[in-house]
């Protein structure tokens, strides 16, 4: 075996087919590892390796996360090889050869990412004509991302026609065959054939010889065996995508998509008969078809995934909630609430400085809690939803607040056990309001209790509905058995973790029925039975609890003041408002200048941040000045109050990144051992990712970057492909980032480099920064340096 292609280390092999070699390899000038596919003809033609390079240039511009980049290509002893980002993981191909024969919701599943890829590729002209299930990789999450469009071609109109036979002959498509023509119907055939191998568990085209293949693709149509039983409307799409006439197909992929989309969607109504399990996995077929609730899936399981290394939680939350503006947004101003601001020490302007000041923990409950909002909007149906919102974020500040009144220890998930406590009422409420609806019917009707009323309508209670999705969710054992119900009866003393999350979560949420669903009449009552159940667990007498109530009403209003809920018009608002009332002093029913009325309207005035990121229509008119001003601010105190190097380093990169709208901004700093500039993290699509590639010499090199740290100047570059600039710019730089023009910000001491701060836009000239930003920017850069030197 060769130990070297290119510049590329080969360390061990991959897989190999006729004609490739796929091998494990090393980009020693990028530091990473690799995956180099070696093609090898039996008659080499230059003019075919010239069309191969072509290609993979065209190839390489794709940039979607269910496709395998193209980092380089080039021409090895006659043979085409190119360099494929390495993803851990195994083939679509591998796989099905031990799972077998899949669910139609896992094989539609399975397919739906390739389409979109497929999609993609089709929108760049690119046509991938060798689709095929060892193409396609799972990585570790099992996401799946199509490879190998080494032999796609360009197609500039409907088809095109090629003289020679190129690809898997069980994967052609018949016209492929016949005419040689590709498009994008051929793809869609493949597409289809994939799909048939998932729900059949065999390949669709088989045959002892190629003529026989061949036959059967031009002159029979391909039908599932009778023994595997699918739905007729999903064998339907399935023929139509393998119809021997390509105008008897899917005009595009996106059609085929669409079809796919219609089979998961549930049934209007949910069956009669249905079982618990069949209502969660008829909620889990609507969640997937709805636009909103897929996105929020995605959003808190991002969360829930963030590893428990401060340093790496810290930079992977501030990038998850950057990604919405809105959220980014409405988090700040609640950190710069009055009821956070007294730790702040002034204005919070990032979320990294939230981080710092606030914790981890506090910064994810807030962002769960404002994404849970985000995504409960239902024209038809908000009114019911903004009632459970508020109930269920009452329940967990409540929960959190009753633990610290107690003096209890590790509350630090306490909020989210109480908050999704009441999931299943939500998803309830948002999928199945009719459904929902008759829940509280039959409760008031029956006088029975929620769980016996869900049991009734739905064939399951709510707290396992909800406990099955915060599993789906990726939510830890701990929180999701703190989700259940206690036992009647007197609450013991907790004698665990576990125990006192469950406890708290659930004198919170019982406290809360009590507001929702108690009468004016028997509220004392109730309220006084809850104290005394949990009186042994939780040491808290009736006016400690009242008061704790009072200030977690407060907080809520707070919350809902910020998400634009209007808590005065909600029915289990009023009711919260009345049990604050309780708890005042008769003098102070209503407050130095505060109505009844106004609590949970409080007008936060300076408390929103200047230039804070907000909605998309204002995304646009971000006050760069005001948020730089804010960061360095920022930074003043966080210098004050003493600092970690790396939370300061992170709320300056996301301060530049925030108000300049740049797409990546990346912090280097020098390894003193090798003398080269290397990635740490940064902000931004894929910029910890591409931070890892980022490295390069300090010793003299004729281009940018050695230009900037060596003279410690900052260096703006409109567009890499300018003629006066072009080789200086690195071939490193060009095969890492789709940038075209970026601007660097070297971090000297004594006039040796130290680090650098990188900011880019994809498009050429994407950068302009006035004289008064340039000023704060050096001034941001400025304070990084000073942290460094103070740092150590």
């Amino acid at each position: 075996m060769t130990s070297r292609i290119g510049r590329f280390e080969i360390r061990g092999e991959l897989g190999r087919g006729a004609q490739s070699v796929v091998y494990r390899g090393f980009d020693p000038q990028l530091q990473r590892e690799v995956a180099i596919k070696t093609l090898h003809f039996s008659n080499p033609d230059p003019e075919q390796n010239r069309v191969l390079l072509d290609e993979a240039r065209l190839v390489s511009k794709l940039r979607h996360a269910n496709i395998v980049p193209i980092f380089d290509a080039g021409e090895e002893g006659g043979d085409i090889y190119l360099v494929f980002e390495l993803v851990p993981g195994q083939s679509l191909a591998d796989f099905l050869r031990t799972a077998g024969v899949l669910s139609p919701v896992k094989a539609v599943s399975l397919l739906r990412p390739v389409l979109d890829a497929i999609a993609q590729a089709h929108a760049n002209g690119i046509i991938h004509r060798d689709l095929k299930p060892s193409n396609i990789l799972l990585d570790e999450n099992g996401m799946p991302r199509v490879m190998d469009f080494g032999i796609s071609v360009r197609i500039s109109g409907e088809s095109e026609r090629l003289d020679k036979l190129s690809g898997t002959p069980a994967y052609m498509a018949p016209e492929y065959i016949l005419k040689r023509e590709v498009g994008e119907r051929s793809d869609i055939f493949a597409a289809g054939l994939i799909l048939y191998e998932m729900l059949a568990g065999r390949r669709a085209v088989q045959g002892s010889s190629l003529q026989e293949m061949f036959r059967r693709i031009v002159s029979e149509d391909i039908r599932l065996p009778e023994q595997v039983q699918v739905d007729e409307r999903l064998a339907g799409i399935l023929y139509k995508a393998l119809a021997r006439d390509p105008a008897l197909r899917y005009r595009n992929v996106g059609q085929f998509a669409e079809a796919l989309d219609a089979f998961i969607e549930p049934e209007a109504t949910l069956p009669a008969d249905a079982s618990g399990q069949a209502t969660i996995d008829f909620l889990l077929r609507r969640m997937r078809h709805k636009s909103d609730f897929p996105a929020l899936s995605e959003s808190v399981g991002a969360i829930n995934r963030i590893a428990n290394s401060e340093t790496e939680s810290v930079s992977r939350l501030s990038n998850t909630i950057l990604k919405d503006f809105a959220l980014t947004n409405k988090l700040l101003r609640l950190v710069n609430s009055a009821y956070f601001r007294p730790a702040g020490g002034g204005n919070i302007s990032t979320v990294s400085r939230a981080v710092v000041v606030l914790g981890f923990e506090t910064v994810r409950n807030i962002a769960i809690s404002v994404l849970l909002f985000e995504h409960l909007q239902n024209k038809g149906n908000v009114g019911q939803l903004k009632e459970e919102f508020l109930r269920a974020n009452l329940a967990g500040i409540l929960a959190r607040d009753l633990g610290a009144a107690a003096q209890m220890r590790d509350l630090e998930q306490v909020f989210i056990c109480a908050l999704f406590h009441g999931l299943g009422r939500l998803l309830a409420q948002y999928h199945f309001p009719d459904e929902a609806a008759e829940i509280r019917r039959v409760m008031a009707q029956k006088g029975v209790r929620e769980e016996v009323a869900a049991q009734q309508v739905l064939g399951i209670s709510l707290e396992e509905l909800g406990v099955a999705i915060a599993r789906q969710w990726g939510f830890p054992p701990l929180i999701v058995g703190a989700m259940r119900r206690l036992p009647a009866g007197r609450a013991r003393k907790p004698g665990s973790p576990e125990e006192r999350l469950r406890t708290l979560s659930g004198m919170a949420n019982e406290l809360c029925e009590v507001i929702a669903v108690a009468t004016p009449e028997s509220r004392d009552q109730e309220f006084r039975k809850v104290v005394t159940r949990f009186s042994e667990a939780i040491p808290l007498d009736d006016g400690q609890v009242m008061q704790t109530l009072r200030r977690a009403v407060e907080e809520v209003g707070e919350l809902a003041r910020i998400v634009h809920l209007g808590v005065q018009n909600t029915t289990f608002g009023r009711q919260m408002r009345h049990f604050a009332k309780l708890a005042q002093n008769p003098g102070e029913a209503t407050g130095a200048g505060q109505t009844e009325d106004s609590l949970g309207s409080i007008a936060l005035g300076d408390d929103v941040v200047p230039g804070a990121v907000g909605d998309a229509a204002a995304v646009v008119g971000v006050d760069a000045q005001a948020v730089l001003t804010a960061g360095i601010q920022d930074i003043s105190n966080t210098l004050v109050d003493g600092f970690k190097l790396n939370d300061i380093l992170r709320i300056i990169l996301e301060t530049m990144y925030r108000a300049m709208g740049f797409k990546r901004v990346i912090l280097c700093v020098r390894d003193p051992r090798s003398n080269t500039m290397q990635g740490r993290f940064g902000f931004g699509p894929e910029a910890s990712e591409l931070a890892r590639g980022f490295r390069f010499p300090l010793s003299f090199t004729p281009d940018i970057f050695h230009a900037a740290t060596s003279k410690g100047v900052d260096i703006l570059i409109r567009d890499i492909d300018d003629p006066k600039i072009a080789q200086r710019v690195p071939a490193w730089y060009r095969s890492l980032l789709p940038a075209r023009s970026f601007v660097v910000f070297p971090l000297n001491l004594k006039g040796n480099p130290v680090a650098l701060i990188y900011a880019d836009c994809d498009e050429a000239d994407g950068i302009h920064i006035p004289e008064k930003e340039l000023s704060l920017l050096r001034t941001l850069r400025n304070q990084a340096v000073l942290a460094i030197k103070q740092g150590g």
